[in-house]
């Protein structure tokens, strides 16, 4: 049984095309409702106007439950009728608009102000952090205890006010890497980063997703005493095994196209195996800033037969049941949902060994590479396309890794932290 209280979930924005870490926000806070016989309440702070759109299709997708429960800040912020001052709105800022065209919302240098539809301030703060802060202090339940799980570094510098009151306990969860280039245990703190690690000793716990990075935050804080180390799940456990042999000459990539997965160097490996094996293919999926780029690399390298850009499909991992392996070349991650997706579905992996995921996730379910290793990419995939018992041998580890990430595990995690810092 999970501690009784108020669950409030934190991230910045909810959206229907986001990456791994709102799956895994989604994807917690689902879990805790089916199997702890807890709901939390959904917070964000975005300003999307569609927000109703967006919770009907996580429902009617399955990445929340009927029960749980929404609340946004500029949601509430237009719909609420506060007592207002005789003081008029009227110094210049950025507006924000109820749909009769009256302002609730201006941020100006000046500060933050709420307005009724009168156009009379209700409220002033001295910033949009201060502004969240009371408003999600609105959303406690009096005489509860109140645990916020938070998943965005946006938010903690909020959140962490709000440990004046007694019955608050804030818990953080880091979802990627918290350092810069060359992205070592001693390079330059992510500058997105540095308020969730400031913030260390007021935080009841601090959750990262590898004892790797746990280890690597404690060495330079001295404070971080209150690491947890909790691996993302496999939602559902191992898939059944299809009833074929997977076929060798299928690879695919699934990820945004950013500079952060390093797709360029999928392609770039990828034109040296099809130098060898022409029958080869690599799909694509997802979309991005550089779809561009890759669509130019691709043609300059004249593989338009060989290299798919198939976009976003919210079921790309499904592909990974028929897929030789999976590619990953990421110049960092958190610990990478794909990856777990992959193994569930006996899908060798081929990753670049960074910070932080693949080392703890892949194991004898397919191969790490230096980061950069093109050539080392491509020599791996050609031994994949001509060893069918290697395939196999890899895709059995890869299902037996995953049998190591069940839910069970992680709620069990979960409860155990819950009640220490209860």
């Amino acid at each position: 049984m999970f501690p009784e209280g108020q669950y409030l979930a934190v991230t910045s924005r909810l959206a229907l095309d986001a990456g791994g870490q709102t799956a895994m926000f989604l994807l917690r806070n689902r879990l805790f409702a089916e199997h702890a016989g807890i709901v939390p309440t959904l917070v964000s702070f975005d300003d999307q106007v569609d927000q109703e759109r967006i919770r009907a299709t996580l429902r009617a997708e399955g990445k929340v439950t009927e029960q749980t429960q929404f609340r946004n800040l500029h949601e509430s912020l237009s719909t609420e009728n506060f007592p207002a001052t005789q003081e008029k709105l009227s110094v210049p800022g950025r507006d924000y608009h109820r749909p009769d065209g009256s302002v609730y919302l201006r941020k100006s240098p000046d500060g933050v102000f709420l307005a009724g539809p009168d156009q009379r301030i209700t409220h002033r703060f001295d910033s949009v952090r201060a502004l969240r802060g009371w408003w999600l202090s609105r959303q406690f339940d009096p005489g509860q205890r109140v645990f916020i799980i938070s998943d965005s570094r946006f938010a903690v510098r909020s959140l962490v006010p709000l440990k004046q009151n007694p019955q608050v306990r804030l818990i953080h969860v880091v979802h990627n890497i918290h350092v810069t280039a060359p992205y070592q245990r001693d390079s330059p703190i992510q500058p997105s980063h540095e308020p969730v690690l400031e913030a260390i000793p007021e935080l009841d716990a601090l959750v990262t997703l590898t004892r790797r990075q746990g280890e690597d935050i404690a060495a330079r804080f001295a404070t971080a005493n209150n690491l947890r180390v909790i691996p993302n799940p496999i939602d559902g456990g191992p898939t059944a095994e299809p009833g074929d042999r997977r076929p060798l000459l299928r690879f695919v990539v699934l990820g945004r196209l950013e500079p952060q997965k390093q797709i360029a160097d999928a392609v770039r490996a990828f034109a040296l195996v099809v130098a060898e094996e022409p029958g080869a293919r690599l799909e694509i999926y997802g979309e991005g800033s550089q779809r561009a780029e890759l669509e130019e690399q691709i043609r300059a390298a004249g593989l338009e037969k060989s290299v798919e850009l198939r976009g976003y499909d919210p079921a790309a991992k499904e592909e990974l049941h028929t897929a030789t392996a999976l590619l990953l070349t990421s110049r960092f991650e958190g610990y990478p949902l794909v990856v777990l997706e992959a193994m569930r579905r006996g899908c060798p992996v081929i990753a670049y060994d960074i910070a932080y995921g693949p080392r703890e996730q892949v194991r004898d379910g397919g191969f790490l590479l230096e980061p950069g290793d093109t050539a080392g990419l491509a020599e791996r995939m050609l031994r994949l396309i001509r060893e069918p018992g290697l395939v196999e041998q890899l895709s059995r580890a890869a299902r037996e890794q995953a049998a190591e990430h069940t839910v069970e595990q992680y709620l069990r995690q979960w409860q155990a932290l819950l009640h220490h810092v209860a």
